[in-house]
């Protein structure tokens, strides 16, 4: 695989704050990124476009229907839950994306997947997804890129 196509390591001490600064607005791009990056490396894929446009509209929509037009019934903005489910179903792959990734370097699979669907532990694998995935591009570029934040949480960082 060519070099210009591995994705730039991104620590999660620096998502984490980057997001907070600018209202999450950072995240977003972050999730836009990613996705264009594993695209370009797998050969195939989701683009950043097709995975967080319909999350976005699916959620901002409804509820600006609802709060803008008094025709619209309140009942409506419960249509934000499509949104909400489609951004379950691209974690869910970018989860099962990652691991490969990791299978086919050789390595053992940093992400437990199903616990995108339990509260609490769906942040803790977004979370781990970040860090090794950052360690993934580092890695393939031969790069050592501290993580403060997740090598001082072991259950963040682990991966035995």
């Amino acid at each position: 695989m060519s070099a210009k196509y591995l994705g730039k390591p991104r620590p999660l001490w620096r998502v984490i704050f980057l997001s907070v600064i600018t209202g999450m607005l950072y995240y977003g791009w972050y999730k836009w990124i990613i996705q264009e990056e594993l695209r370009r490396y797998n050969g195939f894929g989701w683009s950043g476009t097709l995975s967080l446009a319909p999350f976005v509209f699916g959620v901002a929509i409804p509820q600006a229907l609802r709060i803008f037009d008094p025709d619209v019934p309140g009942w409506f903005g419960w249509f934000s839950l499509l949104g909400i489910v489609w951004i379950y179903i691209v974690q869910f792959k970018l989860y099962k994306t990652v691991n490969e990734m990791y299978r086919q370097a050789g390595l053992k699979e940093p992400l437990v997947v199903w616990w995108l669907f339990i509260p609490g532990l769906n942040l803790i694998v977004g979370l781990r997804q970040i860090h090794f995935l950052s360690q993934f591009w580092a890695n393939q570029q031969g790069l050592t890129v501290p993580d403060y934040l997740a090598e001082n949480i072991p259950f963040l960082s682990a991966n035995a």
